[in-house]
């Protein structure tokens, strides 16, 4: 069964939708290495969420994937590996070493733009953990929202620039939400002042009854 491959921006997203063959997984390495040179793609994204199981094979594959397209100018991301499928990976030795890996599809696509602007592997985590920090807050306290990222040029200098707003009740004290180890929520995750920490750019504005805006940057570091 091919594996559909959509074309996002400068992103390929292929969905395996079923069990593969090994001619199936093959067909998919042939296609998307081609497809990078055709659309001269940054970026791809293969989401796994429907396999219940990944063998030697598969796994081999998804690494000659990675490096194929490595060589051809993009970034591999694998999203939605489950969790059982997870740990009986790691129990046989089935390792995805060097490849960058999400829980789903909207995250992946996330460290492909980051990934794009020139970030290494530590700092991509940084970004990630960030933007899952400020969406834990938008899931705790507003319940709804949405989380924007965008890219920024300035001065021969990149950055992503990520905004979370939601229409919540808002922050009544800010200076008092953004110290370290304060929590209406009883969270134990590194909140407001943990992403400010981990940004090079933090900005909140807030209303009670209005919503929050949070808006951060992280620069890319000069190579």
């Amino acid at each position: 069964m091919p594996v559909p491959i959509l074309k996002q921006s400068g992103v390929l997203i292929a969905t395996i939708q079923a069990a593969l063959t090994d001619h199936d997984l093959v067909q998919l390495k042939d296609d998307l290495a081609e497809k990078v040179g055709r659309f001269r793609a940054h970026g791809v994204v293969i989401d796994v969420t429907a396999l219940d199981v990944m063998d030697s094979f598969a796994t081999r594959t998804l690494r000659m994937i990675a490096e194929t397209t490595r060589l051809r100018g993009a970034v591999t991301v694998i999203v939605g590996i489950q969790p059982d499928v997870a740990m009986a990976m790691v129990q046989l030795g089935l390792l995805l070493d060097g490849i960058s890996t999400a829980l789903d599809l909207e995250e992946g696509l996330e460290l492909d733009l980051a990934t794009e602007i020139g970030f290494s592997g530590s700092e991509l985590t940084i970004v990630a953990t960030a933007i899952s920090e400020v969406a834990r807050n938008i899931i705790t306290y507003a319940v709804r929202g949405e989380i924007i990222l965008s890219t920024l040029h300035q001065g021969g200098r990149r950055a992503i620039v990520v905004i979370a707003r939601d229409s919540g009740p808002g922050i009544p004290d800010i200076e008092q939400a953004m110290r370290d180890g304060f929590s209406t929520g009883k969270s134990l995750g590194l909140g407001l002042p943990g992403s400010k920490r981990l940004m090079d750019e933090f900005e909140i504005v807030s209303e009670p009854g209005k919503g929050t805006i949070v808006t951060m940057k992280k620069w890319a570091r000069s190579r």
